[in-house]
């Protein structure tokens, strides 16, 4: 996740390691045996500028409405 906000963000990794030190959410998912899992959340508000993967969600979720 740090590498993924910082990547796309154009931020340091330490700079994207504090901003989600303090914006997350981390829900532990399972704890019914050894292999916990955890879940790490990022409200939306955040992602108001930025644009995974060069914009390919928006473009795919373009093509799907005129389909």
């Amino acid at each position: 996740m740090i590498r993924w906000m910082s990547e796309m963000f154009d931020l340091h990794e330490m700079d994207a390691y504090q901003l989600l030190s303090q914006i997350t959410e981390a829900p532990i998912a399972n704890v019914v045996d050894t292999n916990y899992s955890v879940v790490v959340k990022v409200p939306k508000a955040y992602f108001t500028r930025g644009q995974a993967f060069d914009g390919m969600h928006r473009e795919l979720r373009g093509r799907a409405r005129r389909i």
